[in-house]
């Protein structure tokens, strides 16, 4: 009888993808992959971002083994802990260069880790001391997977990394990745490329005139901003100031004027008084996303910011955190308006019920679709008719 898997995955893109690699190795090596509870063995790829993230974590582990404590646990990702017992076979080695997929478990959009680790040591972030240095998949590598992934029938790639903006500095000689993006754009087909984040400080002319002229590149940015303030921003570590963050939003929209943004913003970090909080809200203002992901300021062990002084207390925190909140919606309404009885390109993902399809729009929002006929996992031209909760409601 064949061994049974069972993976949960916890946080960001990329440790998605690396959950799709470790499954793939499961099931060349004869495993069957399960849904319900039991199984053979388990695999726990998690996350430490924050101190919430590696809670959740921790509780399904000691869940785990508590009611199947002669079962095999694998402690995969960012906490790097085996419960049961380690596993030191090759099979998954964290060699870029052995990484690879040919499919993407339970999702139309398929994502393609090209980069991992970080070098930029923001005060609040463990990512680097958990991911290590900055990597780069080889690009010839890169360019195999995507088509492979082409072939296998999917029609949008979500290029994903710990830092995507560094794709290809560790070469010799160095690279870039609008050269990546020259040579993916290049194959046949219709499809199109998703970038999943980049740090503002790698979003350059060059870039931005490349994203331009793209036919397959998605009109969608998330620009993980995290602060509107130049002294909250100097007290992260992050590698530019509040002037640049607007200059680059300006000159993006100059050169492509229906994108979207999307964005991170931190609430409660050390020191961040109404002022400095203000100046986030101005920016955002400004920036107008689809959607802000929210983040409560989380310590995280060895990192700089964990002995930083004057935290925010917990009543202020938490006004700002609803405050952005009702931002979110705010500017999500804005911006569903803006394509109300316009043309729209929608990747069609899954059925919701009979003549009702959901997916997402090349601007990256979620689309509810009337319609009837075999349309999951392809493009279709569609029409924006009303805006339906946080999604819009559209027609062929």
């Amino acid at each position: 009888m064949k061994r049974s898997v069972k993976f949960y995955t916890f946080g960001c893109k990329a440790n998605q993808y690396d959950t799709q690699v470790l499954r793939e190795k499961f099931l060349s090596q004869g495993f069957v992959e399960t849904d319900n509870g039991f199984a053979d063995v388990y695999v726990v790829n998690t996350c430490v971002v924050t101190k919430r993230a590696e809670s959740e974590c921790q509780v399904l582990l000691n869940k785990l083994k508590r009611k199947f404590p002669y079962k095999e646990v694998i402690l995969k990702g960012c906490l790097k802990r085996l419960i049961e017992k380690e596993h030191k076979d090759k099979r998954f080695s964290k060699d870029l260069a052995e990484e690879k997929i040919t499919f993407f478990a339970k999702h139309k959009r398929a994502f393609l880790k090209i980069q991992d680790g970080c070098d930029n040591f923001c005060a609040y972030c463990i990512v680097p001391y958990v991911r290590g240095k900055s990597t780069s998949k080889p690009k010839e590598l890169v360019i195999e997977e995507f088509k492979g992934l082409l072939r296998n029938g999917y029609k949008e790639v979500v290029l994903t990394g710990i830092c995507l903006g560094d794709y290809g500095k560790d070469f010799l000689p160095p690279s870039t990745l609008v050269a990546l993006l020259k040579e993916l754009e290049s194959i046949e087909g219709i499809f199109r490329i998703r970038l999943s984040s980049l740090d503002p400080q790698y979003i350059d002319n060059e870039l931005i005139d490349f994203l331009a002229k793209s036919k397959k590149i998605c009109p969608h940015l998330h620009i993980p901003f995290q602060s509107g303030d130049d002294f909250i921003l100097r007290k992260m570590n992050r590698k530019y100031r509040s002037d640049f963050a607007y200059d680059i939003i300006k000159r993006i929209r100059k050169k492509i004027p229906g994108i979207i943004f999307t964005t991170d913003i931190m609430v409660g970090f050390p020191q961040e008084k109404e002022e400095n909080f203000s100046n986030t809200l101005t920016l955002l203002e400004y920036l107008k996303p689809l959607k802000i992901h929210i983040f409560r300021f989380s310590p995280r062990p060895g990192t700089p910011a964990e002995s930083f002084l004057g935290r925010v207390n917990l009543k202020e925190e938490l006004e700002r955190f609803n405050l952005l909140k009702e931002l979110d919606k705010k500017f999500r309404d804005f911006n569903l308006r803006k394509f109300l009885n316009r043309k729209i390109s929608l990747l069609v993902e899954r059925r919701i019920s009979k003549g009702v399809f959901s997916g997402h729009s090349e601007h990256y929002f979620n689309v509810l679709l009337e319609a009837e006929g075999k349309l999951i996992g392809e493009i279709a031209e569609v029409k924006g008719k009303e805006i339906k909760e946080d999604r819009l409601l559209c027609t062929l």
